[in-house]
């Protein structure tokens, strides 16, 4: 029995590691999309996903691909993954209203990034005297992948954990 018991777990780790994933691109805690208060993001319109209320003011990139666009305001970032998933990032509410005040890209449209590469880092003071909400959110904009979308658990989230899957 051991021997087939090794067999499966080998299965096991090589399924989770195959298959096509989206990283923790801000530490935090993870939040049902349905539950922010922006009804176009709530909805799924601009994509499923989760939502993160963030605990530090650092953006990674979620995967390794090239940065598709990147909003002059930096609020908002999607990077075409290598892996089939394109992932659009948007931090915070309403944040384009402050005009880039607080935000600053380390990237620009069309580099390449590789999973866990700083991408944008945001004041989070800043946004709050705003009056607007942090909550950051991670979408799927499109994907090539097989499978159904599977998103982790609510809860506290560090940078680089699996938030977004395929299975």
């Amino acid at each position: 029995m051991g021997i087939f018991s090794n067999l499966f777990s080998k299965q096991q780790e090589h399924a989770a590691a195959s298959r096509p994933e989206v990283t923790c691109p801000v530490a935090g805690t993870v939040v049902k999309l349905e539950s922010v208060s922006d009804p176009v993001f709530a909805s799924k319109t601009m994509g499923d996903g989760i939502a993160i209320e963030p605990s530090e003011g650092v953006l990674v990139a979620p995967v390794t691909g090239t940065v598709q666009a990147l909003f002059p305001t930096g609020h908002a970032v999607a990077v075409q993954g290598d892996n089939g998933i394109s992932v659009l990032l948007h931090i915070g509410i309403d944040t384009v209203d402050m005009k880039g005040d607080g935000f600053t890209a380390h990237i620009s449209q069309g580099d390449r990034v590789s999973a866990g590469q700083k991408l944008v880092t945001f004041d989070l003071n800043k946004i709050a005297e705003a009056g607007h909400p942090a909550t950051t959110m991670v979408l799927i904009a499109e994907s090539t992948c097989d499978g159904t979308l599977h998103t982790c658990d609510e809860g506290a989230v560090a940078l680089g954990d699996a938030v977004i899957w395929f299975a």
